[in-house]
């Protein structure tokens, strides 16, 4: 049977970056879902079928599920820690907390509210470092598996320049990545990621388990860092000093790749950017992140003029906001500090069509297209008195969803699909 939600209706039908007149709102829209959960079709109100159930959202917006492209499970509660920067946070606030994560059934507690959390804030789809326990990793795919998170996630890896009690071997590290591959890997909502936690944190040994295991199991993605800090980069280039740049060094163990998400990359090379391009990689962005941590500034216009696809993180704990649509504004703000204006219509593209692409599931997510996944959520300002008269006083309809990125929080959230079904209060 077909379900018609009314509401105003906004996606992109292609890159913004590239494409004038990317964006598409519908005032008065529609969006029809069939018994599968599957688009199947949207349009002007009148235009949709009359038969099925119809449920009418009003004034409320109604858009593409958002993708979380970069965030880590067991720093769920490490978030707004005073830091002096990257390398020290994790020692003195990250490590300890990631340490608790032994307690398996502390781990399925806290995965439990961090799917929930990000399902209420209208993320759909999600790309998470695990815990370095395979159990509570595993319990972080049973919670997305059953409120229906389209996940991208595994054990975090790191076998040096950590706590011991978080360290493991390649021969650990490729067992527990092979179980998870085997329990889940069934699953078309569930995707197993090799997540080596960055150079720093990985031997040489490591990080070719990586590549050997990714050259067997084509499939999976592949996530890391890259590039975060000054400080970073500098004790990078000291532990690998045979390696050209910093990306040279995942190269080095075939890490790169159209599965390859690079999060951060605030301070790159123009020889890595390219290469980048060359390889396929994806880059995923983290304001909040970035800003809290002092980390720097994200090139957007250069990786944009690479070619490179990107997607936005929260990137919690470092992050502040679990919802990516409260990144929206802060990645506005970086760019306005370099000069850029991104639009409204850029914005939205890298926390939908443009992160489902780079996830390559743009086939499957990202807009509104027939036959996708109805997986969409519904953003109303009704009951924000000063958001709804801010809103009447803007005189576009793109006016209006920029004003919503900037003011809209995750309160605002009224409902969310996954795959035509509600999965948030």
């Amino acid at each position: 049977m077909t379900t018609v939600y009314l509401g105003t209706l906004a996606h992109l039908r292609g890159n913004p970056f590239v494409r004038p007149n990317a964006l598409e709102i519908i005032a008065d829209g529609a969006l029809w879902v069939d018994g599968d959960g599957r688009i199947a079709g949207y349009g002007r109100a009148g235009e949709a079928p009359e038969t099925g159930e119809r449920v009418d959202f009003g004034a409320a917006w109604l858009l593409p599920g958002l993708i979380d492209a970069h965030l880590h499970f067991p720093q769920y509660y490490a978030v707004a820690a005073a830091n002096r920067g990257l390398l020290s946070w994790l020692r003195e606030t990250v490590y300890p907390e990631e340490a608790a994560f032994r307690d398996a059934g502390y781990a399925a507690g806290v995965a439990r509210a961090l799917v929930a959390r990000l399902l209420r804030g209208g993320v759909t789809c999600a790309c998470v470092f695990g815990s370095q326990y395979l159990e509570a990793t595993g319990a972080l795919f049973e919670a997305a598996g059953q409120a229906g998170l389209r996940l991208i996630a595994g054990v975090t890896l790191m076998d040096r320049n950590g706590p011991d009690e978080l360290l493991t071997t390649p021969e650990r590290a490729w067992w527990a990545n092979e179980t998870l591959l085997e329990r889940y890997g069934g699953d078309p909502r569930l995707h197993l990621a090799l997540t080596p936690r960055f150079a720093l944190s990985c031997s040489p040994q490591l990080l070719a388990m990586c590549g050997e295991f990714r050259r067997r199991h084509p499939q999976v993605y592949l996530q890391t860092h890259i590039n975060e800090t000054l400080e970073e980069i500098a004790a990078v280039q000291r532990a690998f000093p045979d390696a050209w740049n910093y990306l040279d060094v995942y190269e080095r163990y075939g890490l790169l790749g159209p599965r390859t998400l690079l999060a951060h990359d605030i301070h790159p090379q123009s020889a890595e950017l390219r290469r980048m391009a060359e390889s396929e990689c994806r880059v995923v962005h983290c304001p909040s992140s970035n800003l809290f941590l002092g980390s720097g500034l994200f090139p957007l216009r250069r990786h944009v003029e690479h070619g490179i696809p990107l997607a936005l993180g929260s990137d919690i704990g470092a992050g502040l906001h679990l919802s990516v649509w409260e990144e929206l504004s802060e990645a506005y703000k970086i760019q306005r500090l370099q000069g850029e204006t991104p639009t409204a219509a850029q914005l939205l593209y890298l926390a939908t069509l443009g992160a489902a692409e780079a996830l390559e599931l743009g086939g499957e997510i990202g807009n509104f297209l027939p036959g996708k996944a109805a997986d969409f959520f519904v953003l109303d300002p009704g009951g924000d008195d000063y958001l709804d008269a801010r809103l009447q006083r803007c005189p576009t309809l793109e006016a209006r969803l920029f004003v919503l990125m900037q003011l809209a929080g995750s309160g605002h959230v009224r409902r969310t699909f996954v795959a035509g079904r509600p999965v948030s209060p």
